[in-house]
């Protein structure tokens, strides 16, 4: 009897702790990395403190993970990997610092930037394969979540 009661118990509080940091699914729209290059959109799954997305834009995709440190802030750290095909064809990563103007979980504007590095081919679109350059970058991130 004692068995089921605890089993019970720790059922119940292993759903409350889910149903506490269930999540919801967010879109957002932006220029930058973190939206697949020049111009794209950002599907991501968002819990209280933390926001998991992966991006489509005009010219190239990107994944990354983004956590606050304290609730209701408007400052995110994360990062961010992908490739482009501008800058980066042969693909980013780069570590993220995003400020939610009207905080992290709440619609609104996001701006941002990120330090990393890019793989590109060295000739740019026309290279042949395998020539390679890797090199340090920043970039600037702006976009609207709704």
């Amino acid at each position: 009897m004692k068995i089921s009661t605890l089993a019970l118990s720790l059922i119940s509080l292993s759903l409350a702790s889910l149903s506490s940091s269930a999540g919801e699914y967010e879109t957002t729209v932006g220029l930058g990395h973190e939206y697949g290059g020049v111009l794209g959109a950002q599907l991501a799954y968002k819990t209280q403190d933390s926001k998991y997305y992966a991006s489509a834009g005009l010219i190239g995709f990107s994944a990354g993970l983004q956590t606050t440190f304290s609730e209701n802030s408007k400052h995110a750290f994360g990062f961010v990997a992908g490739k482009e095909e501008f800058q980066s064809e042969d693909g980013f990563f780069f570590v993220t610092y995003d400020y939610h103007l009207d905080g992290f979980s709440n619609n609104g504007f996001v701006i941002g930037t990120g330090i990393g590095i890019t793989r590109e081919d060295e000739g740019g679109l026309f290279a042949d394969l395998g020539e390679t350059e890797t090199s340090t970058a920043v970039t600037l991130n702006i976009g609207y979540k709704f």
